[in-house]
């Protein structure tokens, strides 16, 4: 391997502004975005979003997609 550490820390691990993919992604596998916010929603307002992750609350408006 010419580049050994670079098993241990991908791209997609670097703290750094990054593209929705990395650029070593591959097309055999799926790509799910690490969650790096861990702000939740209180208890009784997570129940009424179905979410306890504000970031993950996506109202379904037709075809749009409501930021919350």
């Amino acid at each position: 391997m010419d580049n050994y550490n670079e098993l241990f820390k991908p791209s997609f691990l670097k703290k750094e502004n990054r593209p929705a993919l990395p650029e070593d992604a591959s097309v055999t596998m799926a790509y799910v975005p690490l969650q790096l916010e861990l702000v939740t929603y209180d208890e009784e307002k997570a129940l009424r979003n179905g979410t306890l992750f504000p970031v993950l609350n996506k109202p379904f408006k037709g075809r749009m997609v409501e930021d919350a």
